[in-house]
């Protein structure tokens, strides 16, 4: 299949399947956008555009890490993520214990704060933290969030883990608690939630994806039981339910921007807050099999991924057509408003081919 993008933004197409084992083509385009030189000023299409992501990326060890950034080949996602990755600023340049950091889109938001180096201390049969440490700029993932192994006892074969976020720290089982002295704790928490003990249940706090196999995303991967592996295997069992591709906890879970949103990100860079409005995000999108248009319309992003330490954003669209033979009767797919020579070339039944920017119409038109 043969993809012409007026929009200079990356581009794939790929397959997927639903759990009824139909396959779809997905054509998936990324575009990114630089944050406004001045305050509420426009944003502007990015001279180096990111890359799609092919695998999950993560921080460090895959399994035992945070996730950065996953893959932009998702089949298909009911809702928009909303994703950042980045560090806290102290404001106006003064070091700080503690800084609450947000993002708004629209009427969505969320905010949390972002703490200073702490460690756990032990009082008698009780534990306290130490006071924060002041910084200028502290990074924050679910690394740092409140969570992890508990590890502090090296001859445990088996150690527990806090199962929703075993990648953080802070988190530890009472029969550890003579080893617990020394534990760094998270460096956010929920506003509101002060982590006071390293046996509580406290929610981990970050905007980054949430891993595959968390609790309020793995529910949604469907049960892979006896039946499955002897009657439905390599198909996705019948539970299999959409909502697992969406890689940003449910907070995070936004209806699809239609653009002109307001934008507000706070203590996310030197600059304190950053506040512009999203784009037109509607992109047209047309899929042809020979001649005739399978599909015809515009397309509005499921993944929003900020990069606020390179001051820039992205936008993610995709589209998906069930295939009812083989991927090869799609013959063509146009991404962004068609120019003319497209448009004539279709009409006429001839062959569009674009070399070095001009079409095969316009080579001729000029000879």
């Amino acid at each position: 299949m043969e993809i012409w993008n007026q929009t200079g933004f990356p581009h794939e197409f790929t397959m997927g399947m639903d759990k009824a084992a139909h396959e779809y083509v997905v054509v998936v385009v990324k575009g990114t956008f630089d944050f406004p030189e001045t305050p509420g000023g426009p944003v502007r299409k990015s001279a180096e555009q990111v890359p799609l992501v092919m695998a999950d990326t993560q921080t460090g060890e895959p399994g035992y890490s945070a996730t950065l950034w996953e893959t932009d080949f998702a089949f298909r996602k009911p809702r928009c993520d909303v994703i950042a990755n980045g560090c806290a600023y102290a404001p106006g340049g003064r070091p700080a214990e503690r800084v609450p950091v947000g993002i708004k889109v629209g009427n969505w938001s969320k905010l949390f704060e972002v703490i200073g180096h702490r460690e756990w201390r032990a009082i008698g049969p009780l534990f306290s933290a130490t006071t924060p440490m002041p910084f200028l700029r502290q990074p924050f993932s679910y690394d740092t969030a409140w969570g992890g192994v508990d590890r502090l006892d090296p001859e445990d074969k088996l150690p527990g883990s806090y199962k929703f976020n075993p990648v953080g720290t802070g988190w530890a089982r009472p029969k550890n608690q003579r080893l617990i002295p020394g534990l760094a704790l998270p460096n956010t928490q929920a506003v509101g939630e002060e982590i006071g003990s390293p046996f509580g249940e406290y929610q981990p706090m970050s905007f980054g994806p949430m891993g595959r196999g968390w609790p309020g995303r793995i529910e949604y991967g469907g049960t892979y039981d006896d039946n499955w592996a002897k009657n439905i295997f390599p198909f996705l069992p019948p539970d299999f339910d959409e909502r697992y591709f969406q890689m940003a906890p449910a907070d995070q879970q936004i209806d699809h921007p239609k653009g002109g949103e307001e934008v507000m990100l706070v203590n996310l860079t030197p600059a304190g807050r950053e506040s512009f409005r999203l784009p037109k995000t509607a992109l047209p999108m047309t899929l042809f099999k020979a001649r005739t248009k399978v599909f015809d319309g515009e397309v509005l992003p499921d993944t929003v991924l900020f990069d606020p330490e390179n001051r820039r954003f992205s936008l993610v669209w995709r589209m998906s057509q069930r295939i009812h033979r083989t991927i090869l009767d799609f013959s063509e797919c146009w991404v962004g408003p068609p120019s003319e020579s497209m448009l004539r070339a279709k009409a006429t039944g001839r062959r569009y081919i674009r070399s070095d920017g001009v079409s095969e119409d316009e080579e001729a038109e000029q000879a």
